[in-house]
């Protein structure tokens, strides 16, 4: 009787020690820094350009064939709009981003963000802030997203009335 049990807790552990899929690549640490200038043209009657500037940290995880599957990164970005010669310069704030690929093509499947989405004071002492979810592939080519998909939508009449001609 001993035995059989032994024989079987034996054959029980192996097909489960067997069974473990093989281990996925450890994850690799980056350091973000990025600036850019994009033009809004749907936000305001009028264009706007905002000067951005990131800096942050990513993790990059990968399966187990080495392939990558998502990026996880903190960010923290400064923001400063312009049009028709005004200037709003925007307070730094955080969000974090998570990038989803196709196991099979390797392709970004979803670029969501979440967090602060703009963090702007106005004159006469209002506040532009947004903040909430976005998924950056419902919006494609878009390099900047100003109003977050789900979430506070920020007052955007005193946003453009501050930079209007």
């Amino acid at each position: 009787m001993r035995r059989s049990l032994f024989v079987t807790a034996v054959a029980v552990l192996s097909a489960v020690v067997l069974a473990q899929p093989a281990a996925a690549a450890e994850p690799t640490r980056d350091d973000i820094s990025f600036t850019d200038t994009t033009v809004l043209t749907d936000i305001c009657s009028f264009p706007v350009t905002v000067e951005l500037t990131l800096t942050g940290t990513a993790i990059n995880f990968f399966d187990r064939n080495g392939n990558l599957t998502r990026i996880q990164a903190h960010i923290v970005e400064h923001d400063v709009f312009t049009a028709n010669g005004k200037t709003l310069v925007g307070l730094p704030y955080s969000f974090s981003n998570a990038v989803l690929f196709d196991p099979a093509t390797g392709e970004v499947t979803h670029l969501y963000t979440a967090g602060v989405a703009s963090r702007v004071p106005l004159p006469g002492g209002d506040f532009f802030l947004t903040a909430g979810r976005t998924d950056f592939a419902s919006h494609p080519g878009a390099a900047f997203v100003l109003q977050p998909d789900v979430g506070a939508q920020g007052n955007i009449a005193g946003f453009c009335a501050t930079l209007a001609p």
